[in-house]
């Protein structure tokens, strides 16, 4: 069981603020769960048990083709398909937040002890997991394929680099592969930003559009129903440390065929895999209960979890685009 708890650094003096600066109060981070993209990338699929085998469908029988002449009075040809399995485990992920009952009893409507608490708690809970994700996707050992662009060929030299012909080579490989077309690309801000205003893509609406492209038209450009773009950022540092704030996804490009709608037999490159427990209260619920009493700590604890493992089911449905910048 993954479990960390956070405390909130409030005092009771911290807490208590004058109503006329109340409006004036502003979050230090607001909207943390904005700018990700795991969910999108990873549908979710509720399962019966915490443990359990999934069956992989041989490709090649259903893409493969049979000879279906057939001579006077003799059978039709007879095909099948090959079955193989893979196994998952569904990881208990939690956290929690505590907050001293005094300052509950102290603090102003504006400051929502518990409300910015749950926000911290199921907020890190979603950056845990996107972190867990985009360390999955961005090797190109784990999915299908991929380049390690160096050099001129990286997006960023505007006179050298080719990234229509970079994603044009990732279609090929998910085709050739599978018979899919990759109908995914998802992106880090930064990369966005470069492309935006690349060249070869400004060329290619010299006509209608001049400065720089939306996501719509970066998506035509790249032949996907839907670019996802990461503005999400962890900090590396040590609490108290020089504070080091890295993209979470990096300047990469990752190619998929996504499908969101998932059923027992989905063609996607990865799934989430979903537990829930008799008893235990719904996915990233949030339960509180208060320690107070004699020999108690006085405070209240609000803690979030939930049960899952995220796999990669199918890797030629994947192709990495790795160091664009």
């Amino acid at each position: 069981m993954n479990f960390r708890t956070y405390q909130v650094a409030a005092s009771g003096a911290d807490v208590h603020h004058d109503a006329l600066l109340s409006n004036l109060a502003v979050a230090a981070f607001a909207g943390g769960t904005e700018g990700l993209i795991a969910n999108e990338l990873f549908p979710e699929v509720g399962v019966a048990k915490q443990s359990d085998r999934y069956a992989i469908i041989d490709k090649g029988n259903f893409l493969r083709i049979p000879d279906t002449k057939r001579a006077p009075k003799t059978e039709a040809k007879r095909v099948e398909f090959q079955v193989s399995s893979d196994a998952y485990f569904a990881n208990n992920y939690a956290l929690a937040g505590e907050i001293a009952l005094e300052d509950l009893a102290n603090a102003d409507v504006a400051f929502q002890l518990r409300e910015n608490t749950v926000k911290l708690v199921t907020g890190d809970m979603l950056r845990d997991q996107e972190v867990r994700i985009a360390n999955l996707v961005t090797s190109a050992t784990n999915v299908g394929s991929g380049v390690l662009l160096a050099g001129g060929d990286k997006w960023s030299d505007y006179v050298n680099s080719d990234p229509i012909g970079d994603v044009n080579t990732a279609h090929a490989f998910i085709r050739q592969r599978t018979g899919l077309i990759a109908n995914v690309a998802a992106i880090d801000a930064d990369t966005l930003k470069i492309l935006r205003r690349h060249p070869d893509l400004l060329d290619m609406y010299k006509y209608t559009r001049g400065g720089q492209l939306d996501v719509a038209q970066i998506a035509a450009a790249f032949d996907v129903a839907r670019i996802l773009v990461s503005n999400a950022v962890k900090e590396n540092a040590v609490e108290g440390g020089t504070s080091s704030m890295t993209s979470i996804w990096g300047n990469n490009c990752l190619l998929a065929h996504i499908e969101p709608a998932v059923s027992l037999q989905t063609r996607t490159l990865g799934l989430r895999f979903k537990w829930r427990p008799e008893g235990f209260p719904a996915d990233m619920g949030v339960v509180t209960q208060r320690e107070e009493g004699a020999g108690k700590r006085w405070v209240e604890v609000v803690e979030s979890h939930r049960f899952q493992d995220e796999k990669i089911v199918a890797t030629n449905l994947g192709y990495l685009i790795a160091t664009v910048l």
